[in-house]
């Protein structure tokens, strides 16, 4: 007998050797030493007929962890399977959310500390009841071993128990688990996968979702879809709207369903959301970008629109129409409200513009401001206009007035007109010179209604008619600093012919490249498309990345690339710390970069991003030096 006893220790020994990590327990707890299990009834008791809650915990220790549903880059789920009596269901109401974890280069989700899971068991034949419960996991530490534990338990059925309450050690335990539980996400929740990324689109209705949070990501149920590595973009708007734009591994076979993770001060808080797939999604501005008001952003438009008096496109032109108006025959009444007709033109074209713009991306069309400037046929137009200014400010062409009457005189009815058109046909001349003054205040305006958008431009306008406007009715401050009418005026035209000419060289090269011609430029940099996945690849391996946003009709691009993105400096930097340079021409009409400037709050060039690594970015100033980088880019 003493043998037999001895023998079947051996065997046991050697079957725990064999089988490393598997438990049987008898009751409801069962051990390795790397994880616990328990299962934790709601009653010490069963009454017959009635649901009973079920909590299992299982707790890590020793600094081992184990994995979530989607446990991420690597690892295996934790899975509960119960063996139940006939007649008997278990429904899982809910389990604790993962936490995050970087190692190596991965990311993972799962659990260090306790999780739980909780079931409610509801049974109609309540005889011979005995629980059956098989524990699955990947226990993982600087090595993974894979463990499974067996719970083989049973508990009393009684007639009644009204007598029989939970212990208060339950209850705690289920209000930890309740806490760990992630909430479901009350608004509205859309998404779209488009460009290999995933756009997500929640409606909260409250502004402060996202306030002071250090992390957030979105973990699908299902794994291998999303670039887990990749830093999600985050847009919010002024309505409780929210937009998480994440890089696609692989297109779901199925709905996307999962968990929002914020994280806030060490704290996390967890949504469950299930999204409805939609079309037409856009991406909001920002987040983290600095929160301007709206009075800011005026004064901003405002002022940008004053410095585009000075911008060699318009400088000239209005120039010789200022010194014409305060040397002829002035009369102050006249002369006052032709320059409230110029102001009206300005403003009315730049309204209408505006409203092109928001029908245009209303009904799906990816444009930006600057879109005119992608028509072949518009830039066309502007070649000849400019073209026959400069034969006019060379005295070759001098082109009889529409207005003027048989003996060369205008009536005042018809100036007033004159000064209408004038005043719109500034603003298409100035359009190529627009971007770098407002890029930010209508990049504000992206996600703003009608009533918001609207007065920005009109700002804009104001600044931009301001100077003109102040000359005609003021018209002596001038007249103080011109000399009396004479050859020098003569001369300044011709003087001013210069720049007009070249900005017709510089649309006739951009009508050059919108016709599909490409120029090969050779320099010591080697700047790559604008690829979504060739950018987060980079990124993935820690590999600091600059994004040029820029277009061949943008006068401030292409001074920014000959003053400082050409420079011995910017070279070096580039070649010293390894940065990968991707070019994104918005020369032409394209939805992918028009997207990915809405990412970033911009709906114009230029526009320049910098990662120093798979972390956050940073915006550069639209106007560039090569000190304006290295203090950047250092």
């Amino acid at each position: 007998m003493q043998k037999i006893i001895s023998f079947l220790g051996c065997f046991f020994s050697l079957a725990a050797l064999i089988l490393p990590g598997q438990s049987f327990a008898l009751d409801n707890v069962a051990q390795t030493d790397k994880v616990k299990v328990e299962v934790l009834p709601a009653f010490s008791a069963i009454e017959s007929g009635q649901p009973l809650d079920i909590l299992v915990k299982v707790t890590p220790q020793n600094g081992w962890h184990i994995y979530w549903d989607n446990p991420g880059d690597a690892g295996l789920p934790t899975t509960i399977v119960w063996n139940l009596p006939k007649h008997a269901t278990m429904t899982e109401l809910g389990h604790s959310a993962p936490k995050k974890y970087d190692a190596d280069g991965l990311v993972l989700y799962g659990y260090g500390n306790s999780a739980y899971w909780k079931y409610r068991l509801s049974l109609n034949n309540w005889d011979n009841v005995r629980l059956k419960a098989k524990v699955s996991w990947l226990a993982c530490r600087e090595e993974c071993v894979p463990e499974t534990v067996l719970l083989n338990f049973k508990l009393p059925v009684v007639a009644k128990r009204h007598h029989i309450h939970p212990d208060n050690f339950w209850q705690n335990e289920a209000l930890k688990a309740e806490n760990s539980f992630p909430s479901l996400w009350k608004g509205a929740s859309f998404y779209e996968i488009r460009n290999n990324q995933l756009l997500l689109r929640l409606n909260a209705g409250f502004k402060n979702l996202f306030d002071k949070a250090q992390n957030v990501w979105f973990v699908p149920y299902q794994r291998d879809v999303i670039d887990n590595v990749a830093k999600p973009y985050l847009g919010q708007d002024d309505e409780g709207n929210y937009s998480l734009l994440i890089p696609v591994i692989d297109v779901p076979d199925k709905d996307i369903s999962g968990l929002l993770l914020i994280e806030k001060s060490n704290t996390q808080k967890v949504y469950e959301i299930h999204p409805m797939k939609a079309s037409g999604l856009r991406t909001l501005p920002p987040i983290n970008e600095m929160q301007q008001s709206l009075l800011g952003i005026l004064v901003m438009a405002f002022i940008g629109g004053i410095i585009l008096n000075f911008m060699p496109c318009i400088f000239p032109i209005l120039s010789i129409k200022a010194i014409a108006l305060v040397q002829g025959a002035y009369n102050k009444r006249r002369a006052r409200i032709e320059a409230v007709f110029y102001v009206l033109g300005v403003v009315v074209c730049f309204v209408v513009m505006a409203s092109i713009l928001i029908a245009l991306r209303l009904q799906g069309e990816h444009i930006g401001w600057g879109f005119q400037l992608q028509s072949p046929a518009f830039v066309a137009c502007m070649i000849v206009i400019f073209f026959i200014v400069f034969l006019m400010l060379l005295d070759l062409v001098n082109l009889k007035n529409p207005f003027a009457n048989r003996v060369g005189r205008i009536s005042f009815a018809k100036q007033k007109v004159n000064a209408f058109f004038t005043g719109l046909f500034a603003v298409l001349i100035a359009s190529p010179c627009t971007a770098p003054f407002m890029g930010i205040a209508i990049g504000y305006t992206l996600s703003k209604p009608i009533y918001i958008y609207y007065p920005i431009f009109v700002a804009l306008s104001l600044g931009y008619a301001l100077p003109f406007a102040l000359i005609a009715f003021f018209p002596r401050v001038l007249l103080r600093i011109l000399p009396k009418p004479g050859k020098w005026m003569s001369v300044l035209k011709k003087i001013f012919a210069i720049p007009v000419l070249f900005t017709c060289f510089w649309l006739s090269w951009v009508l050059w490249h919108l016709l599909g011609n490409e120029n090969v430029v050779e320099n010591n940099l080697k700047w790559m498309p604008y690829e979504p996945q060739a950018i987060s690849s980079a990124l993935q391996k820690n590999q600091p990345v600059f994004v040029d946003f820029t277009a061949k009709w943008c006068i401030t691009c292409l001074a920014n690339e000959k003053i400082a993105l050409d420079s011995p400096e910017f070279i070096k930097m580039v070649n010293q710390k390894g940065i990968k340079l991707f070019k994104a021409d918005w020369t032409n009409k394209s939805p992918e970069i028009a997207d990915a400037l809405a990412q970033y709050g911009r709906n114009s060039v230029p526009l320049y991003v910098y990662y120093p690594n798979s972390g956050d970015y940073v915006i550069l100033p639209q106007l560039l030096t090569a000190g304006i980088l290295e203090e950047y880019l250092k």
